[in-house]
C-alpha cells in the first residue's frame, strides 16, 4: 500500500508548478487539520491533497498493539467545501487475522464563516463504512460537528466537537450509541517551515489523551510530519505517527 501512495504522488507531481503551492496536512477522513487537531482550512477550488502515515499503537487492553497505514486524500470541489476520504491498512492487527482493510471514512467540510485575525468555522461530516474487522474497529458511524479557530500574534487556537452515532457492534449494547467527541489546542511557526502542535482530545466514553507533532515544510509542496499521543485515561497507552502529505493545485 504503500508502493501504492508513492505511484499517485509521482504521476501528479509533473503537472504542478512551484508558484501553485499549498501546505497543510490532513486529520480524520482526510480532512484539513492535524491528526488529532481537525482545523479549520479547507483546500481551495481544485485543489488537492494526498497523505500517508504509518501509526504504532500501543493499547491498554487485550487486542494488543497495532501497525496501521491509514492513505487518505482530499479535495477542494468548490470554493469553500472540502471532500475527503480515509482508508486504513492494518500491517500488524495485533488479532492473529490476516484481514488487512479497516473502516473507510469519508467526509466533507464547509468553510461557514471568516471574520478578522483569522477566525473561523466550519461544518463538518463524516460517514464511517463497516469494512474492517468486527471488534478491532469501530464499525459503521455518522459524525456531524464543527470546528473554530482564531489567533493571537503567531499562535492559532484550535477547537472541534462532533457528535457520532455509531451502528456498530456494541459489546455492552444491542442497539446504536451515541457518543461526542472534542479538541482543543493550537499550532504555532517555530521558523519559516517548521510548526509545532499540541493537542487535547477525548471523548464522552472515557478516552482521553495529550498530543505533541512537529510538522516540516518542504519544497513547497510536501509535508513531513511526526506525532506523540499519551492516553490519559481508556484503553490506549500511547501512539507513534509519521507521514507525509503533498498538496497541489491546478488539478
Amino acid at each position: 500500500m504503500i508502493k501504492v501512495f508513492l505511484a499517485v504522488s509521482i504521476l501528479v507531481l509533473p503537472g504542478i508548478s512551484a508558484s501553485d503551492s499549498i501546505q497543510g496536512t490532513s486529520s480524520l477522513g482526510g480532512l484539513s487539520g492535524y491528526l488529532f487537531l481537525p482545523g479549520t482550512d479547507v483546500l481551495p477550488e481544485d485543489a488537492l491533497r494526498i497523505q500517508g502515515h504509518l501509526d504504532y499503537i500501543n493499547r491498554n487492553d487485550p487486542s494488543g498493539d497495532f501497525l496501521v497505514f491509514p492513505l487518505s486524500a482530499a479535495w477542494g470541489c468548490i470554493d469553500g467545501f472540502e471532500l475527503g476520504g480515509e482508508i486504513p491498512f492494518y500491517l500488524d492487527g495485533g488479532t492473529g487475522e490476516d484481514r488487512l482493510l479497516g473502516d473507510i471514512t469519508a467526509g466533507c467540510a464547509w468553510l461557514y464563516e471568516t471574520a478578522r485575525g483569522g477566525s473561523a468555522l466550519v461544518l463538518k461530516g463524516l460517514v464511517t463504512l463497516p469494512t474492517g474487522l468486527e471488534g478491532r474497529d469501530r464499525g459503521s458511524e455518522l459524525a456531524l460537528g464543527v470546528s473554530t479557530s482564531t489567533t493571537f500574534r503567531l499562535f492559532r487556537l484550535q477547537a472541534s466537537s462532533f457528535y457520532i452515532v455509531n451502528g456498530g457492534r456494541n459489546p455492552f449494547k444491542n442497539h446504536i450509541s451515541d457518543y461526542a467527541v472534542f479538541s482543543i489546542g493550537g499550532s504555532s511557526y517555530i521558523t519559516r517551515n517548521f510548526q509545532i502542535v499540541g493537542a487535547v482530545d477525548g471523548n464522552t466514553l472515557g478516552d482521553l489523551g495529550l498530543s505533541g507533532s512537529g510538522v516540516l515544510y518542504v519544497f513547497n509542496r510536501i509535508s513531513l510530519f511526526g506525532v506523540l499521543r499519551a492516553g490519559l485515561s481508556g484503553g490506549e497507552s500511547y501512539r507513534l505517527s509519521a507521514g507525509v502529505s503533498w498538496t497541489g493545485s491546478g488539478l
